[in-house]
C-alpha cells in the first residue's frame, strides 16, 4: 500500500508539473512527499525547524462537535509546504497514532518563533487541539493579511493590534476563500485546477473522505498538495504589502486570536454559536441585497452616483449656488 501511495503522489506531481506550475500553476516544481511513519515525522521535523515560516493545512472532518459527514471527527492529512526546498509535505495522520504526531509536531505547530501561514485558520486550529491537544501558535491567516490590505475589516482593527492591544473576538467579516485569493493576487486560474476543486467539491458534498485512507490517489494528492502551495503564493504575494504598511505584527496577533476563535467564542457555544451568528449576518446581508435590488440595485446607485458627478461639473446657475438650488427645487 505504502508503495502505490508513493507511486499516486509521484504521479500527482508529475501531471502538477505538466500542468504549468513554472507560470502559477497549481504545485511546487520539487515535488510532493507522503508520510506514514512516526520515523518520517522525526526526519522532517528538522527541516521544519529550519524554516521560520511554511505554509500549513488540513483534511478530515474537522469538527470535533461531529457536524459534517463522512464518518465522525477526524484529520486525515496535514499537508505543509517547506519553501526552502519548495516542497509539499503530505503526513497521512490516519496512518498515525496521536500521540505520535503530538510527540512529533506538537512542539513546531505550537511555536510563536515559527510562523505557519494558512487561510482560515480556525476549523484547523481547532481541530489540533481536538485530535492532538496541540494549541497552534505563531499563525499568519491569509485572510487577514488580504483583508488588511483589501479594508475588508476596518483600518482601526490593525491600528489597535499594532499597538499591542488585540479584542477577544474579531470583527464579523466575509472572508475571500482561497481559490479567488489566488486569483486575484497571484493570478493563478487554471483550467486544471478549478476542474480538480469541482471535483473535490461533488465528492465532500456526497459525505465522502478521499483522504482517509491509503493509497490516495494521485488527483486527492494533487489537490492537498495545491492547497498547501496555494496558501504560500497567496501569502509571498501579500506580505510585502503588510510588511509596507507596518502591519506584520498586527497580522500576526490577530491571526492568532482567530485561531482560537472557534474554542474560545464569547460568551460560549463554540463553532455552533460563530455558525449562527454566519447564518444571521448572510440572512441580512440577502435581505439588504434584495432591498436594494428592489431600488434599481447596484445599477441604480451607479445612475444616480453618476447623475451626482454630472449635476457637480454643470455651470452654476447666475446668482450662484442658491439660484442653482431654487432653480433644482422647482
Amino acid at each position: 500500500a505504502a508503495a502505490e501511495a508513493a507511486a499516486a503522489v509521484a504521479k500527482a506531481a508529475a501531471a502538477a508539473a505538466a500542468a504549468g506550475c513554472g507560470d502559477g500553476g497549481f504545485a511546487p516544481k520539487h515535488g510532493v512527499r507522503l508520510l506514514t511513519r512516526a520515523l518520517d515525522l522525526k526526519m522532517v521535523l528538522p527541516l521544519l525547524l529550519a524554516n521560520p515560516v511554511c505554509a500549513l493545512d488540513l483534511e478530515g472532518n474537522l469538527d470535533p462537535g461531529g457536524g459534517g459527514d463522512g464518518g465522525g471527527f477526524g484529520v486525515d492529512l496535514i499537508q505543509v509546504y517547506v519553501p526552502s526546498v519548495d516542497l509539499v509535505l503530505l503526513i497521512h495522520t490516519g496512518a498515525l497514532a496521536a500521540a505520535a504526531v503530538q510527540r512529533a509536531l506538537g512542539p513546531w505547530l505550537s511555536s510563536r518563533e515559527h510562523l505557519k501561514v494558512l487561510c482560515d485558520c480556525r476549523a484547523d486550529a481547532e481541530a489540533l487541539h481536538a485530535a492532538y491537544g496541540i494549541t497552534l501558535a505563531g499563525v499568519v491567516d491569509v485572510q487577514i493579511s488580504h483583508a488588511a490590505i483589501s479594508g475588508d475589516l476596518p483600518p482601526e482593527v490593525f491600528a489597535t493590534a499594532a499597538a499591542g492591544g488585540v479584542a477577544q473576538q474579531l470583527p464579523f467579516f466575509f472572508p475571500t476563500g482561497l481559490s479567488r485569493l489566488a486569483s486575484k493576487w497571484c493570478g493563478i486560474a487554471d483550467t486544471a485546477l478549478a476542474e480538480l476543486k469541482a471535483q473535490f467539491g461533488a465528492v465532500f458534498n456526497a459525505g465522502e473522505r478521499p483522504f482517509a485512507a491509503l493509497p490516495l490517489s494521485a488527483a486527492a494528492a494533487a489537490y492537498a498538495a495545491s492547497d498547501a502551495w496555494h496558501i504560500w503564493a497567496v501569502h509571498a504575494a501579500l506580505w510585502p504589502a503588510v510588511t509596507q504598511r507596518a502591519l506584520e505584527g498586527a497580522v500576526r496577533r490577530l491571526s492568532d486570536v482567530r485561531a482560537a476563535e472557534f474554542r474560545e467564542f464569547p460568551g460560549g457555544g463554540g463553532r455552533e454559536a460563530w455558525e449562527e451568528k454566519y447564518k444571521a449576518a448572510r440572512a441580512e446581508r440577502a435581505a439588504a441585497e434584495a432591498a436594494r435590488g428592489k431600488s434599481g440595485g447596484r445599477g441604480a446607485d451607479k445612475r444616480a452616483a453618476q447623475s451626482r458627478t454630472e449635476e457637480g461639473k454643470r455651470p452654476l446657475p447666475p446668482g450662484g449656488a442658491a439660484a442653482g438650488a431654487a432653480a433644482s427645487a422647482a
